[in-house]
């Protein structure tokens, strides 16, 4: 009993001297007015934006913020229309289906690869392709997604919560409404440490008043 006592006093004790490393200003920032009836993660990127790409490459950072955080919280994955002229909001919709479907992380490489790599997406066809190649979903089933009351509804919510946000820049992340991580600016800081110390600061400010 005593030697549990010990561990989680460790643990205890190590989570809140590392806690009081976040600053705010230089790991993240506070807005000056908090946004409500938003989910407690918004997590928003571009597959027009190279360093997207290059950061979901090296950290595959989608599915490491989910296996870390309780499955009590919510967490959205929004994918942003400001780059990439007409065909991003192409995108947007396509990224909802495949959220809708769960099938993001065998699709999301492929689609960035086809839009920085090998410049092979240019239109809706494209994405339908790499639907069906990488995850096995055929055009009808795509279809009968893309005309659904469902996606609608998901993409107006989405715009609201991402006009609400007031982004200046991708890849960023919300917490509670409030607090914005910069993921340039981590990265820097917590370099070879980087999951872990990414994850922590999550969970800190998921618990932060």
């Amino acid at each position: 009993m005593k030697k549990i006592l010990i561990i989680l006093w460790i643990l205890l004790f190590s989570f809140n001297v590392f806690a009081c490393e976040f600053k705010n200003g230089k790991e993240y920032t506070t807005k000056n007015k908090i946004i409500t009836d938003v989910p407690n993660i918004i997590d928003f990127f571009s597959f027009f934006c190279p360093y997207c790409y290059e950061f979901e490459k090296t950290h595959n950072i989608r599915y490491l913020i989910k296996n870390n955080v309780k499955k009590n919280i919510n967490i959205q994955i929004y994918h942003v229309n400001f780059l990439g002229g007409t065909l991003s909001s192409t995108l947007t919709k396509s990224w909802i289906i495949a959220q809708k479907m769960g099938i993001e992380k065998k699709i999301i490489l492929p689609i960035f690869e086809g839009i920085q790599k090998t410049h092979t997406i240019h239109n809706l066809k494209n994405i339908k392709k790499i639907f069906e190649k990488e995850a096995g979903v055929n055009e009808s089933t795509f279809n009968n997604f893309w005309n659904s009351l469902t996606l609608k509804i998901l993409v107006q919510k989405q715009k609201k919560d991402i006009k609400k946000s007031n982004l200046k820049h991708i890849p960023s992340m919300l917490i509670n409404g409030k607090y914005i991580i910069d993921y340039s600016t981590i990265e820097e800081i917590f370099k070879d440490s980087f999951s872990q110390k990414y994850i922590q600061l999550i969970q800190f400010l998921l618990n932060k008043k």
